[in-house]
């Protein structure tokens, strides 16, 4: 299969090994009377292809994954692939892909590690496809929790936006507009309920974008994640690249990571009771 298994295959490293262990020998034995040098020679050999091979099938799996998260569209595709195999052991259609499939080469096969994270789980190159054959479902479970964490990560909401944008300039401008309003509602979906007015405990949020102020409370228990999502949803606001985050509500302005802060506390970050933040490029 094109690609090679890479880092994520281990026989290929052992049969390696012993070739070179071979020849290590043979060219001392042919040199100099037998003894010592090549048995260290092959012993040198056989650690230098092995070593890499130390890290655990799940550790592997795991470094597949996160190699991936800057492709969305990939990502997406794996976690059907393994949640098909998961839920229908039985059925040989679910533990089989195609190596010539268009969509499969579009999606993995054309992205650096795709493949390697399918070897990775247990699929095998046999006569043109990729077979589960030896169907290990922890590990199949360990690799769906691992794409699933690789969702969380900036790079990969970078790429899903990216790709939703591009489908989007494929639309009508009324179509546009739609698929705009949608997308930017399906982040308003993942911010908590806004509090009372004069509620204990919340916190005044203002979002700055370009000119225009956004006002909204927050419980002050609610962390930075719940503010990027509702500064996602405010028009003006990039929807195909990541953003970045100032705290303007004193100055000098500070620049917020979202790479380390996104769990914290508004309280935490000093913006209650109030506070203001400036969407800027990410």
């Amino acid at each position: 299969a094109s690609g090679g298994r890479g880092g994520c295959a281990a026989s290929a490293a052992a049969a390696a090994a012993a070739q070179t262990a071979s020849s290590a020998s043979s060219e001392t034995s042919g040199s100099r009377p037998s003894g010592g040098g090549g048995a260290a020679a092959a012993a040198a050999a056989i650690a230098r292809f092995a070593a890499p091979q130390a890290s655990t099938a799940e550790q592997r799996v795991q470094a597949c994954a996160s190699r991936l998260a800057g492709s969305a569209r990939c990502v997406d595709a794996l976690i059907a692939s393994l949640e098909r195999a998961i839920a229908n052991p039985e059925d040989e259609r679910c533990r089989k892909v195609s190596l010539t499939n268009k969509a499969f080469r579009e999606r993995v096969g054309s992205v650096p590690g795709g493949v390697d994270f399918l070897y990775a789980v247990g699929f095998e190159p046999m006569h043109g496809h990729l077979v589960l054959q030896r169907r290990d479902t922890a590990l199949l479970w360990v690799g769906k929790a691992a794409l699933q964490a690789a969702q969380e990560s900036l790079a990969y909401r970078g790429s899903k936006e990216a790709l939703q944008l591009r489908e989007a300039l494929q639309l009508s401008s009324s179509e546009y507009a739609a698929e705009e309003a949608a997308r930017r509602q399906a982040w308003l979906q993942k911010v908590p309920d806004e509090p009372p007015e004069g509620q204990a405990g919340s916190a005044l949020i203002c979002v700055h974008v370009g000119e225009t102020q956004h006002w909204r409370r927050f419980d002050s228990s609610e962390v930075l994640e719940d503010v990027v999502n509702f500064a996602r949803s405010l028009p003006g606001v990039p929807l195909g690249r990541p953003i970045g985050l100032s705290n303007v509500t004193l100055r000098p302005a500070v620049r917020l990571d979202l790479a380390t802060e996104c769990g914290l506390t508004l309280q935490r970050l000093d913006l209650w009771p109030t506070g203001h933040l400036r969407v800027e490029a990410g």
